[in-house]
């Protein structure tokens, strides 16, 4: 899955109730047509943008931050260049993004992806001060290209739900989910159209069905998260019930399987997220609680049950 290639596995570490509590929402922004999930509301600024052959832009910049202390401290930042004045620069504009963030610290993923239909580039760098950057780059079919960087230390969790939340929207506000591939290499592979979605489900299906144990000393009998039946989600998501136990309760969800918020486990009746998933190779998931009622919750590496 998208989280899966580029977010290492959660560590298993105990947070206070109210270091848990901070709270995320969807900023979304009808000038520069997008939304995102940021933890506060952002400041904005427009900044000088010069592009690798010398062209002056402004960006737009749109910065939150969570305090330190919660299980998301760190700085989130969205910056939003308009090349409508220099449309033939859009195949230098991705590059350009790329490489700044690569400059900031040891690259350890770099690859294009799909995101919501859009040909983009994921990375995450590792910084001298022991942060993690994670970024996403999109150019739209409005001429303009979309840079999110999270910016946490590496003792908190990945912060998944910011980097896989980004979405671009039309005029009137409608979230953009066609193909939309601009200024891509002849020959590159890109995982977007059917096909790529098609088989995206078909290998988050695999890395998260069956029954989980906690590393950390759980049992298959008792099992951490269970998988159920394939299913869809109020939204038309596709998705997989399924079942968490942990402190002697059990909470019946929704697992969302691919689109921007792929990896979330979900109330079904209230649609908001409690958990987010991190199924990867080898039998092992991670897994952070962030709503309610598994607020207060411990991460968790779960290893699959085999037989």
């Amino acid at each position: 899955m998208r989280l899966a290639c580029f977010i290492p596995a959660v560590a298993a570490l105990f947070i206070s109730g109210a270091a848990y509590a901070q709270v995320w929402d969807s900023y979304v922004n009808r000038d520069n047509f997008f939304s995102v999930n940021l933890p506060s509301e952002p400041t904005v600024k427009e900044a000088p943008y010069k592009t690798v052959k010398g062209t002056n832009l402004a960006a737009n910049v749109f910065t939150a931050v969570a305090a330190a202390g919660t299980r998301s401290a760190g700085t989130y930042t969205v910056t939003v260049v308009d090349y409508s004045n220099a449309k033939n620069e859009l195949g230098d504009a991705m590059e350009q993004a790329r490489k700044a963030i690569l400059a900031k610290g040891t690259p350890k993923y770099d690859a294009v992806n799909n995101m919501d239909m859009h040909r983009g580039w994921a990375l995450t760098v590792e910084t001298p001060d022991k942060h993690r950057i994670m970024g996403q780059i999109i150019i739209a079919a409005n001429n303009r290209i979309y840079i999110s960087e999270a910016d946490t230390p590496m003792s908190v969790p990945p912060p998944a739900q910011f980097q896989a939340s980004l979405q671009i929207l039309d005029k009137d506000g409608i979230r953009i989910r066609t193909r939309t591939v601009i200024a891509a290499p002849e020959n590159e592979v890109a995982p977007i159209g059917p096909q790529a979605n098609a088989a995206e489900l078909a290998k988050v299906v695999a890395l998260a069905s069956g029954t989980w144990r906690n590393s950390a000393g759980g049992s298959c009998q008792s099992a951490y998260f269970k998988s159920g039946a394939r299913t869809k989600t109020a939204r038309g998501e596709e998705s997989m019930a399924g079942t968490i136990t942990n402190a002697g309760m059990t909470i019946a969800g929704q697992l969302i399987l691919v689109g921007a918020r792929e990896g979330q486990f979900i109330d079904p009746k209230s649609d908001k997220v409690i958990m987010l998933f991190d199924p990867q190779e080898g039998g092992k998931m991670g897994i952070s609680a962030i709503g309610a009622p598994a607020l207060g919750w411990p991460d968790a590496a779960l290893e699959l049950c085999r037989g």
